[in-house]
């Protein structure tokens, strides 16, 4: 049998299962078994046979068992574990993923003796920190260090690697992990072993391990590490945790607890914002990065002019003229709009720091979980022990996670003193700014903290699960649909609170997540409780965004029935049935927002659109002429009246337009193929191809200038212009466009 059979018999097994296909599951692990020969496997496997024949006997028989329904979850909850076991035990002896690896490396390595080596590391460890400074044996001390590291590693991956996780090793885990007999960053990397183990295989231990750490550990670290872990095991196993006899419960008990639904809460929406991360990634890499490239030093010149050399672009803060300079350059609002993404948690740095995963420390699975801390080899390696002050204002930075921590720290090993200063004080400066920020916005500091902590490790998952080298590996959970509590039923108590579906149905809307936010102010509209009448508005905006206009319609006639004279809401309207080529209902409802905005010129003109596309063009005609008396019109109405006086044969009027267009504004491609047809209806064929090679040139690629040109066809066959011309006008066009390209 090939790893590739192995590999889809296992999934097959899985899907039997999940699908109440039973019997098949059965034929299907009785295979993997019989591969393996594996005495133990089988005899489990016909020890579950029998109990599920005996189950189905009674059944048939019209015997009445109130525990048959548990009977049959103990029985698939087995099956799946076995299916597991067989599959591990076959693709263990060839298999190359880094599970395999550590599983042959490891296997027969019991946890608590390396528990126990990694403890005594640690005292060694210690006892080279103990001697008095001056008589410290540096190179001792730093032998001590990667020694504990190594061990270390070797723990987290036994722990990530054993399958399925013993009652044994569960306790000594939880004692590791709840206690204090290891550092911190030691208890977090052990928490987050458990979840690397989990998203490979389902393990109902682990999860329970995980529940412990939140409920008994001492550090809100470690408790909300794993509160995150668990519940994203809830989201990659939505189906094997309904089998579960003991997180069920212990869910529906913590959900008791003060403070649980508070930090479910914050799970939540850190989830949710690391969903928006490419978005978040696109503005940055689009709009940020190139409006800051404009902060060059030539430019920065220009502004000096004279005065005291500028060397932070922070400084310009301080002079009126250059903030006037910023301001009008677009460039502060783009800043600004920065500091704000970064305040509120945004994932500013992921386009930064994914150029910076690729130094050796990051090839260790174990370092993308592991909190920063000075102490670290590779930091001692670049900050040297006299470092200590930059590594804690590293430690301190709020909006770094602890994966680009390192990476920071790690690129500063390629610059001199002298710029580590420099960024150092930068840093320390930022990081103040934005904890009195951070300060500022909540000022309940356990909240606060609590926040910090899950969104930096989000930010941590994310970096893995996006760019490990071996990620592909795992079970995906950053995608764009899998980071939702809401389906989640043991939390639906929780997630569907009137409260929480408003905020997360405002953030996906916000951020073009549409079908969420559909499904969030769906079910809020469903409470019984809300008295909100905007949600309509809103459900109906998430449709039309969506491209579900008919829906769209619904909700907003919905609302309309509530307010009739809502002009938001009547323009939505007649978009909505515009797009669905109802364009007489359309005008219908534009008309009655005008009588409420008279004074609206993108609404005035807008009607003259739909009163183009109806035909009525003399009427669309004197709509635009209405439009262009307004005030702030600022010409829009010029290039719609050109067109309509060009449709009505009114060549005078519509040269004149475009003229005034030519002088006024800058023409368009388009404004000059337009002009083009109103000189060639005149009769003006020279003129006509002269600015119809003017726009080939704006336009920048012939193949778009004849479908451009093609697609005005049936204009210009009524306006008297021949098909025959029609269809040699462009080759003069390009023809003659094409001999200035071949001289140069």
């Amino acid at each position: 049998m090939t790893p590739k059979d192995i590999d889809n018999i296992h999934r097959e097994a899985a899907r039997c299962l999940d699908g109440m296909a039973v019997n098949a599951a059965f034929d299907h692990i009785g295979t993997l078994a019989q591969e393996l020969g594996r005495g133990d496997l089988s005899n489990e496997l016909q020890r579950l046979r029998i109990s599920y024949d005996l189950m189905l006997k009674y059944l048939s028989q019209g015997i009445v068992d109130p525990q048959r329904g548990e009977i049959l979850t103990d029985i698939r909850q087995g099956l799946h574990t076995l299916n597991d076991r067989c599959y591990i035990a076959l693709q263990t002896p060839s298999s190359h993923e880094v599970f395999f690896a550590r599983l042959r490396e490891l296997g027969n390595v019991p946890v608590v003796s390396i528990i126990d080596e990694y403890r005594e590391a640690l005292q060694r460890l210690q006892l080279a920190q103990s001697v008095p400074e001056g008589e410290r044996d540096t190179s001792a001390i730093m032998s001590c260090q990667q020694e504990a590291e190594l061990i270390e590693t070797r723990l987290f991956n036994k722990v990530w690697s054993t399958f399925p996780l013993s009652s044994d090793d569960a306790n000594s885990l939880k004692l590791c992990i709840t206690g204090d007999i290891l550092p911190l960053y030691a208890r977090c990397l052990l928490t987050s072993a458990l979840m690397v183990g989990l998203m490979k295989f389902f393990d109902e231990t682990k999860v329970n391990v995980l529940l412990d750490a939140y409920t008994e550990a001492d550090a809100p670290q470690v408790q909300l590490r794993a509160l995150l872990y668990a519940l994203l095991t809830l989201v990659a196993y939505k189906k094997r945790i309904s089998l579960t006899r003991g997180v069920l419960p212990r869910l529906q008990a913590l959900m008791e607890q003060p403070g649980f639904k508070s930090d479910v809460w914050i799970v939540q929406t850190q989830l949710a914002r690391a969903r928006n991360t490419e978005n978040v990634k696109q503005r940055v890499r689009d709009e940020l990065i190139p409006n800051l490239m404009k902060m060059r030093p030539d430019v920065l010149d220009k502004i000096n002019d004279g005065k005291p050399p500028i060397t932070d672009v922070n400084d310009l803060e301080g002079n009126p003229e250059w903030q006037q300079w910023l301001e009008s350059s677009g460039i502060g609002r783009k800043i600004e709009e920065f500091n704000e993404m970064q305040i509120e948690g945004s994932d500013v740095f992921i386009a930064t720091f994914a150029h910076l995963k690729s130094f050796p420390f990051f090839k260790t699975l174990s370092n993308w979980f592991l909190p920063f801390h000075a102490g670290h080899s590779a930091v001692r390696q670049v900050l040297g022990d006299t470092g200590s002050a930059l590594s804690t204002i590293i430690q301190r930075a709020p909006y770094l996670c602890n994966s680009d921590k390192y990476s920071f720290c790690l690129s500063l090993d390629a610059l001199p003193a002298s710029q580590r200063g420099m960024m150092s004080a930068q840093l320390e400066a930022q990081n103040e700014a934005l904890q009195e920020e951070h300060g500022a916005s909540l000022p309940d500091d356990d909240q606060k903290l609590r926040t910090t902590i899950v969104n930096a490790h989000v930010k941590d998952l994310y970096r893995f699960f996006k760019l490990f080298s071996r990620r592909r590996e795992f079970v995906e959970l950053m995608d764009v649909k899998g980071l939702d509590l809401t389906d989640c039923q043991p939390l639906t108590s929780i997630t569907q609170d009137a409260h929480v579906l408003a905020l997360l149905g405002e953030f996906y809307l916000k951020n073009g997540f549409n079908d969420d936010a559909i499904k969030c102010f769906t079910r809020l509209e469903a409470n019984d409780g809300t008295t909100d009448e905007h949600i309509y508005q809103k459900i109906g905006f998430a449709h039309q965004n969506a491209g579900h206009h008919a829906e769209a319609l619904k909700y907003y006639q919905r609302y309309e029935l509530l307010h009739e004279d809502d002009v938001w809401n009547l323009r939505h309207l007649a978009s909505c049935s515009r797009a669905m080529g109802n364009a007489e209902q359309a005008l219908e409802y534009y008309r009655r927002a005008e009588a409420l905005a008279p004074d609206n010129v993108s609404l005035t003109l807008t009607i003259g659109h739909v009163l183009l596309e109806l035909n009525r063009t003399n009427e669309a005609l004197q709509q635009y002429y209405k439009a262009d008396l307004m005030p702030n019109a600022r010409h829009r109405a010029w290039r719609p009246i050109a067109w309509c006086s060009f449709l009505l044969s009114d060549y005078e009027r519509a040269l004149d337009y475009y003229d005034r267009i030519a002088a006024d504004d800058t023409p368009t491609a388009q404004d000059l193929l337009n002009r083009g047809h109103v000189l060639l209806c005149q009769g003006r064929v020279q003129d006509a191809i002269d600015t119809y090679r003017q726009s080939l040139q704006l336009m920048g690629s012939t193949s778009k200038w004849r479908e451009a040109f093609k697609g005005d066809g049936v204009e210009l066959r009524l306006h008297g212009v021949k098909a025959v011309d029609q269809a040699l006008i462009p080759e003069a066009v390009c023809k003659d466009a094409a001999k200035p390209q071949q001289q140069q």
